[in-house]
């Protein structure tokens, strides 16, 4: 068992906070990062996002420093 958990509400209320200040839709938003407008949706219902779909909001939101060393743009792989 993991000894930490992800709090979706307030990924998602970052993400929407950042969206609104972009003036992006949230199917803007989905493109941008290329992730499918329903990995967003299911946010907003408190579902978790898939690894890779996280660390994408997360780069996003600049949430990710420190994190670098993990972390790598899709084309380096």
């Amino acid at each position: 068992m993991s000894t930490h958990r992800l709090d979706v509400e307030e990924l998602h209320r970052r993400l929407d906070a950042r969206r609104q200040q972009q003036r992006l839709s949230w199917r803007q938003l989905a493109a941008r990062l290329d992730l499918s407008a329903s990995t967003l949706s299911r946010l907003a219902d408190g579902k978790r996002p898939d690894a890779d779909a996280l660390v994408s909001l997360l780069v996003w939101l600049d949430l990710d420093d420190g994190l670098n060393y993990v972390i790598k743009p899709k084309e380096q792989q």
